[in-house]
């Protein structure tokens, strides 16, 4: 189980002992996290900003409930911005998809080819957008935030195993989607 570092530690006393600037440090050391995994769950980056904000908000307000021994700030932020998604999720279905922005490409191919990564992208976040919401969250915080096994059973409040079954059925999931799409565009370049 991650620890929360030096730090956030000094950070998290700082804010409980009246120093609430210092709250800064834990939102520049975990903003781009956040909103990555609120937009990922919600498809929309408007919503994910709006999300992302009242999560660190809410962290805030709770910071004196925060167990370090229960796991990382990391870990229980997370936890907060994924239930935050879910609630959004119930509120807002069903949620459209962000159009992805077009990007400069700086490695010189070429418009096609980068149409072929475009459409791959969007074939991804669709799939992604069908899975129900407990397949998704395994498969974002395994997969893209890259987080063990462990941190998040504690985020998603369920056993080990069952993070385990969500996200194998969440891969299988996404092959039978993709499979199509995959094959069509597996002849675009990475």
């Amino acid at each position: 189980m991650t620890k929360c570092s030096d730090a956030e530690t000094h950070a998290i006393a700082a804010v409980l002992g009246g120093r609430r600037e210092s709250f800064r440090v834990l939102v520049e050391a975990h903003q781009d996290r956040v909103w990555r995994l609120c937009l990922l769950m919600l498809g929309d980056a408007g919503l994910a900003e709006d999300a992302a904000q009242e999560a660190f908000v809410t962290a805030f307000r709770r910071l004196p409930l925060f167990s370090p021994e229960r796991g990382s700030f990391g870990t229980w932020l997370l936890t907060i911005s994924r239930n935050l998604c879910c609630n959004v999720r119930r509120k807002k279905m069903p949620v459209t998809l962000a159009i992805l922005p077009d990007q400069r490409d700086e490695t010189g191919s070429s418009p096609s080819d980068f149409a072929c990564r475009k459409e791959r992208f969007e074939a991804l976040d669709a799939a992604l957008a069908a899975l129900p919401a407990e397949y998704r969250a395994a498969f974002i915080l395994a997969e893209i935030e890259e987080l063990p096994h462990a941190e998040i059973a504690l985020i998603e409040e369920v056993p080990v195993g069952t993070v385990k079954s969500r996200l194998h059925r969440a891969k299988l999931a996404l092959r039978g989607a993709l499979g199509a799409v995959y094959t069509e565009l597996n002849e675009c370049p990475p």
